[in-house]
């Protein structure tokens, strides 16, 4: 089946001039002109863009569209006065769970308003039936001011059938040359507001080539998180979802991780200070972090608990609400103070500045390949040293560390990813990412075990209230420590998959053997 052609006009041509022009070769009825508002709406780092989907809000509808087709995959009837912010918000399942699959925790924000004027043109034949849909859309500035100009377009629709009637108007707007093919007007209408996909992402993409010094690739690394923290600020802020303080969160935790990491490479005299500055600011938001962690799994708690224990959970969530709007306003002034604006600030200042030191750092000048092989092959083989000491007997502070270095070890593989070839290094940081797993889960485990317990013991149990409180939460912790005996047994199994000859192999050609292995390639005729 033929596909609906766009076209757009000419900024020189106007819908009315063409109607008479249309009208000289054709017979049609035309429909009354409509008009639409139009909201498009994404999360902050584009995660419906990145599934080729938009969320479209039409009037009182809310549709699911593929980005290229425009073909509705779930629509949404919206009758509320308040915005939907998140899947969970969508009374209609289909369009919610299509939703939760792209977005999990995070919001939706109108990244686009517009106004559409519509007129609709039923082309017909010598009987007078409908060959062919003409839609001329006029699109203008809504409440966004990001749009500064007018967007005209001509949308041919074929009825079934009719092929022929759809070509040849196609050839007929093609040769009165009042407008032009446009392959995707979402595209289009993207490239006329502020915000762009994919200008936010969480993910390191530092462009640092091979030939760049220590210093040089260093300071792009710690500007690109310092970046990061910055985009993030208005959001935890404005409260918009738990994701702007965790990305917030892991910039500035990546950044002391590269700190104490990329050693010899930044003049050491001010190092110090900004250590124990960004160590101060992850401190100061860990509780905030660990109730939106809690909050989160309210769900998954309650299902780990018969029916009729399910209510004894309802005082513990409404204390951590409590608890967190209180967290919450706490680091919300760390972020309006003076010494936060001034770590910024300096810390900026410091990453672009060319003013010489003392003593020249002994990496500074190194190639940053030279020094992205020696920190990773150094982190990785401290890892594969002690979980070779790991066994069933093996307290849980072991496990506890080894979770710690492979957090590091991941940091610098981020960092350096753009020097090495990406299939490679995406596989070791997925089969990383799957060791982490496992470790991240037996340590949020514990914690959430901790926690309960601290709570269990303000309980009186004088009450039967009380009493269902106590026996809900024990129930969970019970529950939370069969789960954790579970995740310690898999670790044998997870480091085994993780340090398998062929990835030791491969982390040794990248990170040890890189140089030689090159040389003896170009040595070969």
């Amino acid at each position: 089946m033929e596909k609906s052609i766009i076209f757009t006009l000419l900024e020189n041509q106007d819908h009315q001039d063409l109607i008479p022009t249309i009208s000289g070769s054709y017979q049609f009825v035309q429909d009354p002109s409509i008009t639409v508002r139009e909201s498009y709406f994404d999360s902050f780092d584009w995660l419906l863009y990145n599934e080729n989907l938009v969320l479209l809000k039409q009037d009182d509808t809310f549709y699911l569209k593929d980005m290229e087709s425009f073909e509705v995959k779930a629509e949404c009837p919206w009758e509320h006065k308040d915005v939907a912010r998140f899947w969970w918000d969508f009374p209609d399942r289909e369009i919610a769970a299509l939703l939760k699959t792209c977005l999990d925790v995070r919001a939706l924000l109108a990244f686009l308003e517009i106004e559409k004027r519509s007129e609709k043109l039923h082309i017909l034949n010598k009987d007078e039936k409908t060959v062919l849909r003409v839609y001329l859309d006029e699109i203008n500035p809504g409440t966004d001011v990001s749009i500064q100009k007018t967007i005209r377009t001509i949308t041919l629709v074929p009825v079934r059938g009719y092929w022929k009637e759809f070509r040849d108007f196609h050839q007929f707007i093609e040769g009165i040359k009042v407008a032009k093919p446009c392959e995707n007007l979402f595209n289009m209408m993207l490239k006329l507001t502020q915000r762009k996909p994919g200008d936010y992402s969480s993910k390191i993409k530092v462009p640092i080539t091979r030939d760049m010094s220590g210093s040089m690739a260093t300071r792009k690394i710690f500007l690109y998180l310092l970046n990061i923290m910055k985009q993030n600020e208005e959001g935890v802020i404005s409260d918009i979802d738990t994701e702007f303080l965790h990305d917030l969160r892991v910039s500035g935790r990546r950044t002391r991780s590269g700190l104490s990491q990329i050693k010899d490479v930044l003049p050491p005299e001010k190092l110090d200070r900004f250590k124990q500055d960004f160590r101060e600011l992850g401190q100061s938001s860990n509780k905030l972090r660990d109730l939106d962690v809690y909050l989160h799994t309210k769900e998954k708690y309650l299902a780990m608990l018969p029916e009729d224990l399910r209510p004894g959970l309802n005082p513990f969530f409404i204390d951590l609400e409590k608890q967190r709007e209180k967290e919450l306003k706490g680091f919300i002034g760390m972020l309006h103070s003076d010494f936060y604006r001034q770590l910024v600030t300096d810390w900026e200042v410091f990453l672009v500045s060319d003013e010489d030191c003392n003593i020249m750092p002994k990496n500074a000048e190194k190639p940053v390949m030279t020094l992205a092989r020696e920190f990773i092959w150094k982190r990785y083989t401290k890892i594969i040293k002690d979980g070779e000491k790991i066994d069933n007997d093996s307290p849980d502070e072991k496990l506890h560390k080894m979770r710690i270095q492979c957090k590091k070890l991941r940091y610098l593989m981020e960092f350096f990813a753009s020097l090495f070839p990406s299939d490679e290094i995406a596989l070791l940081t997925k089969q990383l990412k799957r060791f982490q797993d496992n470790l991240g889960e037996f340590n949020d485990l514990s914690m959430q075990q901790g926690t309960l317990k601290e709570y269990l013991d303000t309980i009186d149990s004088e009450s039967d209230q009380d009493t269902l409180i106590a026996a809900a939460i024990g129930g969970l912790i019970m529950n939370l420590n069969t789960r954790q005996h579970h995740v310690r047994a898999e670790f044998s199994g997870q480091f085994s998959q993780f340090s398998q000859k062929k990835n030791r192999s491969l982390f040794k050609q990248l990170f040890k053997d890189g140089d030689r292995t090159t040389a003896k390639k170009e040595m070969i005729p």
